[in-house]
């Protein structure tokens, strides 16, 4: 590809353009803007012209050089686009400029705004050298923005559970020393794969080392086809937090436990293992439509006869259950109620189980101690009058569902 002699006057050719890779969203400069370019890393200054833009890159004619890494394009003094330089057309000293950020005033954006830009082109606002009276002024401003940037990088770079990578072509390298594990980087890969195919940030949890290594990965697609990839080792933090919910589930516990006088209690669904074992197993109902009640108080009361408890208690304990098993099916979809009978303990235990969304934690001690409370996540009015039938009630609950043990003593 090669620029046509009516360079840089002609609408009609898109050589230029094209370089940019923008399709249509892009526009060429007519007639070309004369702008400064400064290399970051040297500070070396030159005069180009503007020829093409996008949101994303614009495209610059410079004579006698060749451009290599990153610029600064100085469109005027509150208008400048920082990007790293690719060549455009070869043999010809057209470049094109990746955008990494615009400095528009206060702002500091990742596209160029071409409403703005377009404002701009055709307003008869001096050229910048006409602007500045002194570039040294200027040159220490973009020296103190890197070493700004530069403060920031190395700051990351020190702290332990943060780490750095960069895909570029399809792989990916540490910027720095400090790695993770390599399953950890196949996955950032992967997800950093994902970001710039689709062209939008990306954040997802990650678990590694056998369930021990828990990290948050951001990956953020870069004007230049890279993408920047940010791994947080939040394994302390996730500690933390569980230790920080074991303490409220315990302080909960506790409360429940010494304002009922130990009538409620949570439970964990291990010591529900231990809390049921050794009893004789009298029967296990499926409670899956309103019908299905009838058929458990009739097993209910089978059950409970045949173990000796009195027919006042036993009516009163099967309306708890009834009371229990009906929330299986206002709060889910139905559930199972299980009947454990202790002879030498004297007691009964009915287990009833369900999927539904499960009671919150916070909800637990006004859904125990105020009478007729109900929430979308509670077990509804009908939790008070439970409380009072049985001689001890137990529950466990979580968003996979709700646990109850109601306990009756056989011959009272």
């Amino acid at each position: 590809m090669i620029l046509c002699e009516q360079c840089p006057t002609n609408p009609a050719c898109r050589n230029c353009l094209d370089q940019l890779r923008a399709g249509d969203a892009g526009q060429k400069v007519i007639p070309p803007r004369r702008i400064w370019l400064t290399q970051l890393a040297t500070g070396q200054r030159m005069q180009a012209e503007l020829r093409a833009v996008s949101r994303l890159a614009i495209g610059v004619f410079v004579e006698e050089t060749d451009l290599a890494g990153r610029y600064e394009a100085e469109l005027a003094a509150d208008f400048r686009i920082i990007g790293g330089a690719v060549r455009g057309i070869r043999e010809v000293p057209y470049f094109v400029l990746d955008i990494e950020k615009v400095l528009r005033k206060e702002d500091v954006l990742d596209r160029l705004l071409l409403e703005e830009f377009r404002s701009w082109n055709t307003s008869r606002e001096p050229e910048p050298s006409v602007i500045h009276d002194s570039f040294h002024d200027r040159d220490e401003e973009r020296n103190e923005w890197v070493k700004q940037e530069l403060r920031k990088l190395s700051i990351l770079r020190q702290i332990e559970d943060i780490y750095l990578y960069l895909l570029e072509e399809e792989q990916i390298r540490p910027l720095g020393h400090a790695r993770v594990d390599k399953s950890v980087e196949l996955e950032a890969k992967v997800l950093a794969m994902r970001a710039v195919s689709a062209d939008s940030r990306v954040r997802e949890q990650i678990v590694s080392d056998g369930g021990k290594q828990f990290f948050d990965i951001y990956a953020c697609p870069l004007p230049d086809k890279t993408c920047g990839i940010v791994l947080i080792n939040i394994t302390e933090a996730i500690a933390a937090e569980r230790e920080r919910q074991r303490k409220e589930w315990e302080l909960y516990k506790q409360v429940l436990a010494t304002v009922t006088q130990e009538k409620l209690m949570l439970l964990r669904d291990e010591e529900l293992f231990l809390l049921v074992r050794g009893g004789e197993t009298s029967f296990a109902v499926t409670v899956k439509a309103p019908e299905d009640l009838a058929f458990l108080r009739s097993r209910l009361k089978e059950g409970l006869l045949t173990a000796g408890m009195p027919q006042k208690s036993l009516h009163l304990f099967s309306v708890a259950v009834s009371e229990a098993a009906s929330n299986t099916l206002k709060h889910g979809t139905g559930g199972t109620v299980s009947l454990y009978v202790y002879p030498s303990e004297g007691v009964c235990r009915v287990v009833v189980y369900d999927q539904g969304q499960g009671i919150m934690l916070e909800d637990l001690p006004r859904a125990a101690l105020q009478q007729g409370y109900s929430t979308r996540y509670s077990l509804g009015a009908g939790f008070h009058v439970m409380l009072q039938i049985c001689d001890r009630l137990w529950i466990s609950s979580s968003e996979t569902g709700t646990k109850m043990v109601l306990e009756k003593s056989l011959f009272e």
